[in-house]
């Protein structure tokens, strides 16, 4: 073949293989947006639910109603200052303990690594519940005590497992320790205390939004607003690090310091959901799996 015959074949095979990048790439963002579409109008549809049934039970309408400011004092009442705090709170847990969970799987690229098993969230429970059965802290002074404790053990359990730098498995093994620690530090409080707080602990160890109002949503609402930003700018190092720390290296990730962030942000936001709805099981754990299920080959899904 020719000279400029053969550049003319190399040219035409280059532009057929970005066009097919570039078809992939655009499939995955349809897909991904499709997704998203679906499960914010499913999670919408969830939420009105959740503001029409209960013990008082109204018809959609007069939710609707309601909330663009019509509606009697009854409906006013049960619709804005009962349901719809718990609601929305419930929409800013599930979203903080998601995006945690998914940082946390990705970075350590362990399917384990979720705040609920590696003494996160333990620590919260700790602190929590050692302030309300022994100093007897209640409100939002028993919510700052869970959020500082998660971020101390998250803080412990970094140090605890650095070797010249944070490995995943490591990490992970230091945090279950840890874990376990804390969640008898917790039992033992409890088992000493009087009967009826305890069973007041208990019930806030289950995690729960029972009771919640815009006082703990509006904190919750403003976490997010600072810690969703952070953590998107944070996962600019994620696909390189999920590639291996000398992989990310080479391609000039900073890999500590991306890590660390990443994990700091990871923490964060299940401090602040733990200590709006106390350590809710398993959505950390199993949120980030079923999103990569949805939209296969988008790396961490956040």
């Amino acid at each position: 073949m020719s000279g400029p015959t053969a550049v003319s074949a190399e040219k035409d095979r280059l532009a057929a293989a970005v066009r097919e990048v570039a078809a992939v790439r655009g499939r995955g963002r349809r897909r991904s947006v499709t997704v998203a579409t679906g499960l914010l109008v499913a999670a919408v549809a969830v939420l009105g639910l959740s503001l029409s049934v209960g013990d008082m039970v109204m018809p959609i309408g007069k939710v609707v109603d309601t909330l663009l400011g019509g509606g009697d004092g009854g409906s006013r009442f049960v619709v804005l200052e009962l349901r719809l705090p718990r609601a929305l709170l419930a929409v800013c847990v599930g979203a903080a303990f998601g995006l945690s969970g998914g940082v946390f799987q990705s970075v350590l690229r362990n399917p384990l690594a979720s705040p609920d098993l590696i003494g996160i969230s333990a620590g919260a429970s700790a602190v929590a519940v050692t302030a309300a059965l022994l100093f007897q802290v209640s409100g939002l002074a028993l919510s700052a005590g869970a959020l500082a404790g998660s971020i101390a053990a998250g803080a412990a359990i970094y140090l605890l497992a650095w070797r010249q730098g944070v490995a995943g498995q490591r990490l992970v093994l230091v945090g279950i320790g840890v874990g376990m620690g804390l969640s008898s530090v917790v039992w033992y409080v409890m088992a000493r205390s009087d009967v009826t707080d305890a069973q007041e602990a208990f019930r806030w160890l289950a995690g729960s939004l029972n009771g919640r109002s815009w006082n703990q949503f509006w904190p919750m609402a403003g976490a997010l607003a600072l810690l969703v930003p952070l953590t998107a700018l944070a996962a600019h190092a994620l696909r390189p690090l999920q590639l291996g720390d000398d992989a990310a290296a080479g391609l000039g990730t900073k890999v500590e310091t991306g890590r660390l962030a990443l994990l700091g942000c990871a923490t964060a936001l299940a401090g602040v959901a733990t200590a709006a709805a106390g350590p809710v099981g398993f959505v950390a754990f199993v949120a980030a799996p079923i999103a990569r299920r949805l939209v296969p080959g988008r790396g961490a899904a956040l």
